[in-house]
């Protein structure tokens, strides 16, 4: 047997997928990385996804070691498997680098001999990534790196800071691209993908373009400075799984000030490739609790409220009531239909996104001014029509990226700052590093929202033709 019984429940997500299978989550459970970092909780991201993938030895170096003993405890609890210790710099497998502009300039002179490297570079709402494969192609980029200073801090009333996005964001983009670089599958992003999470734009930057993208980090991050105090705000979470763990993670971490939780699932070991939130000693407790439990460890003053229970028509009007917007992190349509329809009649923004195997979507509903989920998808549709990540599987960290944009475009609307993902789906093929995004409109025919609504209320949401259909919260 390639792997024990208890790896194949851990990792059966990533072992149903022919591009990973058995022999792939082996070479995973037997390859090192070594991530050298501004600091650990810059870093923690990055370092959560590689050891629920099950990257089997992390070696870490930080600028800053400060929480590293609490984070090293955390990820032995997530995953037993894995093992995790700072090291000296004497390295093997492949790096990660991961930090401000001024750190990635440096990062290179702390090493003799050059191994490939993923390299990711953060500065306020602004960041890219990188793969490179050849020790020339880093020094080129090195050198076009501007000296620039440190991305403006928030200002001293607010708890948000830019950087709490796209250090996660970006640390979850670095587990991808380093599975893929370990399995040699799909295509890593050997171009500069630049990311700009505060107009939710994504362009792959050739060397031609690099230096000027480059230069431009600091004027463009002039204009996407937030001043909003999030300790008044409440997010609603359906979902404590794959998008709710890293939604609630980056809300949490950038002080939003009352998160709601809603699961009826308990912790299962095969949650543990990508549910961060999670561990092994939680198995079988309840998701919510679990999930408030480290939440609370990561910022004390959150006011967490949980809801252990399904939603339905009889109870998702009083559990919205209290909250601002909505998160929906689910992974079946009767869920979704059912968010969607309660908050277009509520008038609460609902934040959606989906990820099966190695792609993603995310949008934001805000209706009645925008689309709703019924423009895209007029009904629920039958069982069985459409695969899901039970029977499909999906790569750890993809949910985590679309998570951690989830949360950005809740801030955004919090603070009613930034561009949203308004009448625009955003998507992500995964195997190949690619972000894009499709227009959408709202359709005058649509039977909820449209001109001639047929929907005045609540429905019955179910599958058609399911009796036993999966219907865990994604």
């Amino acid at each position: 047997m390639i792997l024990a019984k208890e790896q194949i429940n851990r990792y059966l997500r990533h072992i149903i997928m022919p591009e990973i299978s058995g022999p792939g989550q082996k070479k995973l459970l037997e390859s090192s990385v070594f991530i050298y970092g501004e600091s650990v909780s810059a870093a923690a991201p990055a370092i959560y996804y590689l050891a629920a993938s099950g990257i089997g030895s992390i070696h870490c170096q930080f600028a800053d070691t400060a929480g590293f003993d609490k984070l090293a405890a955390c990820i032995r609890d997530l995953n037993g498997d894995v093992s995790i210790s700072l090291a000296d710099g004497q390295d093997s497998g492949l790096r990660i680098f991961l930090g401000g502009p001024e750190f990635i300039k440096k990062s290179k002179l702390a090493f003799a001999h050059f191994l490939p490297a993923v390299v990711a570079l953060y500065y306020g709402w602004l960041g890219g990534i990188q793969v490179f494969k050849a020790e020339d192609d880093l020094d080129v980029f090195l050198a076009k790196l501007p000296d620039l200073q440190p991305a403006a801090a928030a200002a001293a009333d607010t708890k948000i800071t830019a950087e709490v996005f796209s250090t996660c964001f970006l640390g979850a983009l670095c587990a991808m691209e380093a599975i893929k670089l370990i399995l040699d599958i799909g295509e890593t992003a050997g171009d500069f993908l630049y990311c700009n999470l505060f107009s939710m734009e994504f362009s792959k930057v050739g060397q031609a373009e690099l230096e000027q993208t480059l230069a431009g980090l600091a004027s463009v991050q002039a204009t996407t400075a937030l001043n909003f105090d999030l300790t008044d705000s409440k997010v609603l979470i359906v979902g404590t799984g794959g998008l709710g763990s890293p939604a609630a993670y980056a809300l949490a971490s950038a002080g939003v000030g009352t998160i709601g939780l809603v699961d009826y699932d308990a912790v299962e070991i095969s949650n543990l490739n990508r549910q961060i939130l999670h561990s092994g000693s939680r198995i079988g407790m309840p998701k919510v609790e679990s999930a408030a439990l480290f939440l609370h460890d990561i910022n004390p003053q959150l006011s967490i409220d949980t809801y252990h229970t399904a939603l339905s028509k009889e109870n998702i009007y009083s559990i919205l009531e209290n909250y601002d917007l909505v998160i929906a992190a689910v992974d079946n349509f009767p869920d979704r239909f059912l968010l969607n329809d309660a908050c277009f009649f509520t008038k609460k923004p609902m934040l959606d996104a989906g990820v099966l195997r190695f792609d993603g979507t995310c949008m934001s509903i805000i209706t009645p001014q925008s689309h709703c989920y019924r423009c895209t998808l007029p009904d629920i549709p039958s069982g069985g029509s459409t695969p899901t990540c039970a029977e499909s599987g999906v790569l750890g960290p993809l949910p985590g990226i679309m998570g951690f944009l989830q949360a950005a475009e809740a801030v955004k609307l919090l603070s009613g700052q930034g561009n949203t993902l308004h009448d625009r789906v955003l998507f992500l093929d995964g195997m190949f590093s690619h972000f894009g995004t499709i227009q959408l409109r709202k359709q005058s025919g649509c039977r909820l929202c449209g001109t001639n609504p047929a929907i005045h209320e609540l429905q019955e949401y179910k599958f058609v033709c399911s009796d036993e259909e999966d219907t865990h919260q994604e």
